[in-house]
């Protein structure tokens, strides 16, 4: 019989498909359309993205989306290390039965603690979150945000770069979770704040700082500050912890300038390095450090902290980052950095450099990509 992955391959290919067309008509991310076809179920962020999304991509080849469901089902069984007798034995033992008697006899009781408690646990929840003293406020620049977000983790857990293709993109984002992304030059940023029934998160936008409840498979338009365009943001999926949101670039707003294309490069005199790449999953940052000098360096790849502490003369460093990478050093003058082969000075002996290093797509042509370097 054929495995749930060749029966979905074999239903695409008859019908002439790729797995980018695929993606484009059931806004399932390609990676993941590529991952039920290998049956990868292990790349999905959970059960419940797997069954969705299979559930989607099965309904779309028009074929029996239950019968689908049942063999996955059947599939993690078999993939089970547990006997199938054991799999299928009758759970409740005697003392489960005597438990559950005595739960039905005294349930009032039990209700009335466990909303005391629930009532306990969103108090000490609520406190800790706030108790950080991150606060984002108006005038805040994007960096400052992520870098305050990245020292005091409990209100930021982490911040991710979203790159829009075509205007569109889509993120797996967990709760007190950031994503940034850029609109025309200009940075922007979204935190997924609370889940609220399974069918609607609340979000929270900057700059501007403003909370938005987004309805699933409801676009909501936001107009964000300082922003030249329209922003929509679409709830496509949610688990218990983390959704997938839609972004989308709407129309240009009246009165707010475009930055020009070559801005960053002219603000930091800083050249960026030309990069053609046709998905930017194939794009990596490269940074190498050579000390001549001991210095202090902090290095963030990703959003994740590296590297952190003194390193002696001699030294030869390498990172590599997929989206950007954010470095500070204690003495840039002792310090040789190269960023993808090009040689880049930060400053002389003692000069303290904070630098972000990322990606940028070239108007003109969406398969090239640049990479800049700004002050953080």
């Amino acid at each position: 019989m054929e495995s749930i992955g060749e029966r979905l391959r074999n239903a695409r290919e008859a019908k002439k498909l790729s797995l980018k067309d695929v993606a484009r008509e059931t806004n399932i991310p390609s990676r993941y359309v590529e991952a039920l076809e290998d049956e990868e179920f292990e790349r999905f962020p959970g059960e419940t993205y797997v069954i969705g999304f299979l559930r989607s991509y099965v309904d779309y080849l028009k074929l029996d989306s239950d019968e689908f469901i049942q063999a996955y089902k059947g599939y993690k069984i078999g993939e089970s290390t547990t006997p199938i007798a054991e799999l299928t034995r009758p759970t409740r033992s005697p003392v489960m039965i005597n438990l559950s008697t005595l739960m039905g006899k005294y349930k009032n009781y039990l209700y009335i603690g466990a909303i005391a408690f629930s009532v306990l646990i969103v108090i000490i929840v609520f406190s800790s979150m706030y108790s950080s003293g991150v606060r984002i406020s108006d005038s805040d620049t994007l960096d400052q945000i992520k870098s305050e977000s990245t020292r005091k983790k409990s209100y930021i857990g982490n911040y991710t770069k979203l790159m829009l293709r075509n205007d569109v993109g889509y993120a797996i984002v967990s709760k007190n979770e950031g994503v940034f992304f850029s609109v025309d030059q200009r940075d922007a940023m979204f935190i997924l704040r609370d889940i609220k029934e399974r069918n609607s998160v609340e979000l929270e936008i900057s700059p501007g700082n403003v909370k938005e409840i987004i309805v699933k498979d409801q676009p909501r338009l936001v107009t964000i500050k300082g922003c030249p365009r329209e922003v929509e943001f679409t709830l496509k999926a949610v688990a218990d912890n983390s959704a997938n949101i839609k972004v989308r670039l709407g129309k240009r707003i009246d009165g707010v300038e475009v930055a020009p294309a070559d801005a960053d490069q002219k603000n930091v005199g800083v050249a960026a390095s030309r990069v053609i790449a046709r998905d930017e999953k194939n794009l990596n940052i490269i940074l190498e450090a050579e000390f001549s000098q001991k210095s202090f360096i902090e290095v963030y790849l990703d959003g994740m902290m590296k590297r952190r502490g003194m390193i002696r003369e001699g030294v030869k460093e390498r990172w590599q980052a997929t989206s950007h990478v954010q470095v500070r050093i204690g003495n840039a003058g002792g310090v040789k950095i190269k960023i993808n082969g090009k040689d880049y000075n930060w400053g002389g002996p003692g000069t303290v450099a904070n630098k972000i290093i990322t990606w940028k797509k070239d108007h003109a042509d969406p398969n090239v990509y640049h990479i800049v370097v700004k002050d953080w």
